[in-house]
């Protein structure tokens, strides 16, 4: 039995009848009232459905969750067996942040395919990355939101900028990632050519 409470932390039942709260790591998925918190959770859950998983840790946080990375078998492959990190899987469906405040934590193999696969969500607008400043979870935990709200005011666009200072501020303490199309950390490239 699997218990999906959001888009990062499930319960699951042992083989001894144990019930084991798990934190995925590596990621950080949007709250529950947070926009794309329910998609996230429901993404996790269809991963996860009626399958046994593979649980690889290390350790556990301080709220006593195991913290670890999530295997199960494809759907779409009868006889891989477990192979499906489901934590990379939220992040490649848009469904997760790459939790960079941790990156320490994970080897570097999984830094690195973590990075592209929230990199690639991005490019492609999957999931939370199609709204056009979605709010960290992180952020959103520290009410954050509201402050970005006042400090921004209703500007989402290149044609709203005057110029290239304020661009990079909507992009960089906003977080309007829709400013920087090509996403190469230059916002609106026709304010801010050098």
């Amino acid at each position: 039995m699997i218990k999906v409470a959001d888009g990062d932390t499930i319960t699951i039942r042992t083989s001894k009848n144990e019930k084991i709260k798990v934190r995925l790591t590596g990621i950080d998925a949007p709250e529950s009232g947070q926009l794309f918190g329910k998609a996230s959770k429901e993404k996790l859950a269809s991963f996860i459905a009626n399958k046994d998983v593979r649980i690889e840790t290390n350790k556990s946080d301080r709220n006593g969750r195991v913290l670890g990375k999530v295997w199960v078998q494809p759907s779409d492959c009868a006889t891989c067996g477990k192979t499906l990190n489901v934590n990379h899987a939220q992040l490649l469906a848009g469904m997760a942040w790459w939790y960079r405040q941790y990156a320490k934590e994970q080897p570097v193999e999984d830094r690195g395919r973590y990075e592209s696969a929230e990199d690639e969500s991005r490019k492609r607008k999957r999931g939370l990355w199609s709204d056009h400043s979605p709010v960290a979870p992180w952020d959103w935990r520290r009410g954050v939101r509201g402050e970005i709200d006042e400090q921004c005011g209703s500007k989402k666009y290149c044609r709203d900028m005057t110029n290239c200072v304020e661009a990079k501020l909507y992009l960089n303490q906003c977080g309007l990632r829709g400013l920087d199309g090509d996403s190469d950390g230059i916002p609106c490239e026709s304010l801010c050519r050098d």
